[in-house]
């Protein structure tokens, strides 16, 4: 494992879902959130290549370079909610997702369906 990674891993997490800035765009409605997950993604975080499994129970699981942390995901209102137990320190941080190319947007982070 690269040294400072966990760390800058756990930076990227909190903003991800963080206040961040606003996205360009209509976010997704509760029913196309609804629609995306569960499922299974990739998403670029801070150049990091992550794959994450979002199961119908709420579990997510996220795997990077040889590391996983697990967590919760729901979605609330028009906003997709994220808590991840050591990458995020457990706190749960919501954040508006639109579409933009195939790709999705959230605060610092964007992703894919697999």
């Amino acid at each position: 494992m690269r040294t400072g990674f966990r760390p800058a891993i756990a930076g990227a997490m909190l903003m991800i879902f963080g206040l961040g800035t606003a996205l360009a765009g209509e976010p997704l409605s509760p029913r196309e959130l609804t629609r995306l997950f569960p499922g299974d993604f990739q998403a670029v975080v801070q150049n990091y290549n992550v794959r994450f499994s979002a199961k119908t129970d709420g579990t997510l699981v996220g795997k990077v370079l040889g590391s996983s942390d697990q967590g919760r995901w729901s979605v609330r209102g028009s906003k997709l909610c994220i808590s991840l137990e050591s990458w995020m320190k457990g706190r749960t941080n919501c954040s508006p997702v639109i579409e933009q190319a195939g790709w999705y947007e959230g605060s610092g982070v964007k992703f894919r369906k697999l």
